[in-house]
């Protein structure tokens, strides 16, 4: 009996842990939110339908690739106020069944890093897939956490979408660590992940067929509803790094132009 009960602990420790952690924020990475504009953010309080166009595609190819993977939603706003919101936003916008984590008993400050402690141990997973954006502390953190376990061989990728730009008289826009990619448009994201065996080239080559025309006929200003460029973000200082995808991809050459005209890319 009691070696039966020793396995069933066992066998439960295993089954909690996860080859692959995913964690997402959520505002101004997956919603529309507008963080830096007060006035502008209390319009998207409430709007659980505006969002970045095809974040919820690449999604889906990552968890349909890799079986053995934990999907969790982490956002810094109060569970109180943003979690109905958030939770409504993530079934309209069929995103991939996942935790959703918000603010509740730790403070602001402190929110993000201790509960990606407590992932991290929970599941001990060997690869760690980290998406944000660049308006609060989401490049500091992931980076944070990918220090603290860089001596236990787990792979980190860290995403970053620039939304808010970085310049000498106003850095609205958090700076980029090394290890971690700028992107704008979820292809990006495929791109790299595809180099680190965690996505297929067929699954890039769905995303290029399906999203590329969306993005290069969108308006390059939209405010609501599925939205390629909101008019509120600034990605003067993303940077370009997949000439390689031009060769593979003939539709990639316009997505490029579209990029370097949208955020004023200096190529």
């Amino acid at each position: 009996m009691k070696n039966f009960i020793a396995f069933l602990i066992f066998f439960v420790s295993l089954s909690s842990q996860a080859q692959t952690l995913f964690v997402s924020d959520v505002d101004d990475t997956i919603k529309l939110a507008n963080v830096k504009d007060l006035s502008e953010a209390a319009r998207y309080a409430f709007d659980d339908k505006s969002r970045f166009l095809g974040m919820n595609a690449l999604y889906h190819h990552i968890v349909k690739e890799n079986s053995d993977i934990r999907v969790v939603y982490l956002s810094k706003a109060p569970e109180w106020f943003m979690g109905r919101t958030h939770r409504n936003f993530l079934k309209n916008g069929n995103y991939p069944a996942g935790t959703y984590i918000g603010k509740t008993e730790y403070d602001s400050d402190v929110h993000k890093i201790t509960n990606l402690r407590k992932l991290m141990e929970e599941h001990r997973p060997r690869k760690v897939i980290l998406i944000g954006d660049n308006g609060e502390q989401d490049a500091d953190i992931y980076a944070q956490l990918a220090q603290e376990y860089a001596n236990q061989g787990i792979e980190f990728h860290q995403f970053i979408r620039i939304v808010y730009n970085r310049n000498s008289f106003v850095e609205w826009g958090a700076a980029l660590h090394n290890g971690q990619t700028g992107f704008v448009t979820p292809l990006e994201i495929s791109f790299e992940l595809e180099k680190a065996h965690i996505l297929s080239y067929s699954a890039v080559e769905t995303l290029v067929k399906t999203l590329v025309p969306d993005f290069v006929y969108a308006s390059s200003y939209a405010a609501e509803g599925d939205v390629a460029f909101p008019y509120f973000v600034n990605c003067q200082t993303f940077v370009w790094k997949w000439d390689d995808s031009l060769q593979r991809f003939d539709t990639m050459k316009q997505l490029k132009l579209k990029l370097t005209d949208r955020c004023r890319l200096k190529m």
